[in-house]
């Protein structure tokens, strides 16, 4: 199955911050311009092409914790880039600005490298060999779950809540912390089943890896975990529709970011140190252009 693998984490990096710009676009165009003829129609496009996004970056920062020659650059990289959006959120919650748009919709998504950050620290302990260390994982998983219900408080009330500020929201909360923790475990899951079927067909682990077939396996399953986890995302809005923030059945849609994710193979591909630093900073600059050009477009109107 080698063959079919033929995107490295470069593009998958590429791809997920194309869809990850074409959601934002969606999303500034139609804070910006509301009552815009047919802009509802291309905003809910672009944003079903951003649903894509989220299930590669959180695939790739599971990677990334997996092979990192050094955790503490990798979580000092994230945490820098949350306190940067963080401060950016708190900006545009308490600056007045002189244009008529409403910004509660950006503050109120969320932290994206929040949820990165949190996930990469969750994956770090359940990587640990202390039985101890790992139950520390508890608390990335605490806070997710905190950041989801004051969302929901929020929502069903309309009021604020004090005690956990909109600035340190995740984006999408428990959604994906566990599409995280399903991705690492993927490898235990396909390694379980390599164990159970070694003594059927005489090929133990080294023979998948030799063979590309192992990439593939743990691609596979980390697959079926993606669409389990949207499904039941789906299907969570019948439990409590107060919990359910994103457009469910726009949401449903990140299971086609699998078909990048089945082409994953393993490899790192191109990363110079400018890319490396470019897809960090590519979230805040892409950000204040979309905003600062429907700024300047809706001034003009």
């Amino acid at each position: 199955m080698s063959k079919f693998t033929i995107f490295s984490s470069f593009w998958l990096k590429v791809l997920a911050l194309l869809f990850m710009a074409l959601d934002h676009v969606g999303l500034a165009i139609i804070s910006f311009f509301p009552y815009a003829r047919g802009i509802a129609e291309v905003s809910n496009v672009l944003r079903g092409f951003g649903r894509l996004a989220m299930p590669l970056f959180v695939f790739m920062i599971v990677e990334g914790v997996i092979h990192t020659k050094n955790i503490k650059k990798y979580l000092l990289r994230l945490g820098i880039m949350a306190a940067i959006i963080s401060i950016f959120l708190i900006i545009i919650t308490y600056v007045k600005f002189d244009f008529d748009t409403d910004l509660t919709v950006l503050t109120g998504a969320g932290n994206i490298f929040l949820d990165l950050l949190l996930i990469a620290v969750a994956i770090f302990l359940l990587k640990q060999e202390n039985n101890y260390l790992k139950l520390l994982i508890l608390l990335p998983i605490g806070i997710s779950f905190m950041s989801f219900f004051a969302k929901a408080y929020e929502f069903a009330t309309g009021d604020a809540v004090l005690w956990y500020p909109n600035w340190l929201y995740l984006q999408y909360d428990w959604l994906s912390m566990l599409l995280g923790v399903g991705f690492y475990l993927s490898y235990k899951f396909s390694d379980l089943y390599i164990e159970l079927t070694t003594a059927k067909n005489g090929m133990d682990k080294s023979v998948w890896e030799a063979n590309g077939n192992y990439r593939f396996l743990v691609n596979l399953v980390s697959i079926l975990i993606l669409i389990v986890v949207s499904v039941f995302y789906y299907l969570f809005r019948y439990i409590w529709p107060q919990g359910t923030f994103w457009d469910a059945g726009l949401q449903l849609l990140a299971v086609f970011s699998g078909a990048f994710i089945l082409l994953y193979n393993g490899k790192r591909g191109y990363n110079a140190k400018w890319f490396q630093y470019g897809s960090y900073l590519f979230y805040p600059v892409h950000l204040i252009i979309i905003v600062g050009i429907c700024i300047l477009i809706s001034g003009g109107l």
